[in-house]
């Protein structure tokens, strides 16, 4: 019975590991590459190799564990290990809650996060920002809009002007769109839109429209620039991308925690 439940385990171990690995390389077909699928594809690819090679690697373990050096660096990984899978299982309930809260008071504003253009065509994670900040505009008549994102080095117009053009073509009033072109990251994006409310006289609670994954570090970023209470409005991300860049965000988390931005 224990030779039959110990191959189950190793057929649902291997399906994981292919699973995570075929999860985490989708991505790199479209050119996404980042912290978050190589990290997922490094942990993939190690779960495969102990799963293949699991009674050389268990004989390898019990080797050094006999030695007391040998004991202590295990100990030591084994506490590192697990006070990772902690962090990582925290910051994602975490990172649920923020993507999906429910606003407390009215919010008097929205503040929408840039992403790539491509040309001067919004990217698709982009475009759905864009619909996202449009329905949560519909929803709310009187609120005004901050696009904020600045032009990049392979861009033709600026993520700001892109949203602007495609707001504007689905019908929202320009008088209810206001730019902010210059940033280049997160913080510059909330800290520029900032300054464009306070001269609009908007103090209030504010509406953050980024993709779910991110809604809880640009709510972070967003206190220590000193914005009022923001509140997610989140947009559709690819399900193949919600790996990759969700554990991008515990690395992102991290940062912003330790550095501020």
């Amino acid at each position: 019975m224990l030779r039959i439940d110990s191959n189950i385990l190793r057929i649902v171990l291997l399906c994981i590991a292919l699973f995570g690995t075929v999860l985490f390389l989708l991505p790199m077909f479209v050119n996404i590459i980042n912290i978050g699928n190589i990290f997922g594809l490094g942990c993939s690819l190690l779960l495969l190799g102990f799963v293949i090679w699991n009674k050389q690697i268990s004989g390898f373990l019990g080797t050094v564990n006999q030695r007391t050096a040998g004991k202590i660096i295990l100990r030591i990984v084994g506490i590192v290990i697990l006070l990772g899978v902690l962090y990582c299982l925290i910051m994602s309930i975490l990172m649920l809650h923020a993507a999906y809260r429910k606003p407390k008071q009215q919010p008097q504003a929205i503040i929408v996060l840039g992403c790539r253009v491509r040309g001067t065509a919004p990217s698709r994670m982009l475009s759905r920002r864009i619909h996202a900040a449009y329905d949560a505009m519909q929803e709310n008549p009187d609120l005004i809009a901050v696009v904020s994102g600045g032009k990049g080095s392979n861009e033709e117009i600026s993520e700001a002007q892109c949203m602007w053009n495609e707001l504007t073509k689905m019908g929202i009033p320009e008088s209810r769109i206001l730019m902010e072109d210059r940033s280049t990251s997160t913080s510059e994006n909330l800290r520029f839109s900032k300054e464009i409310l306070k001269e609009q006289g908007i103090t209030g609670d504010l509406l953050l429209v980024t993709d779910g994954y991110h809604e809880m570090r640009a709510q972070v970023l967003a206190k220590i620039e000193g914005l009022p209470q923001c509140d997610p409005a989140s947009a559709y991300t690819s399900w193949y991308l919600v790996p990759t860049y969700w554990i991008r965000e515990w690395f992102g988390l991290a940062h912003a925690f330790v550095f501020g931005n």
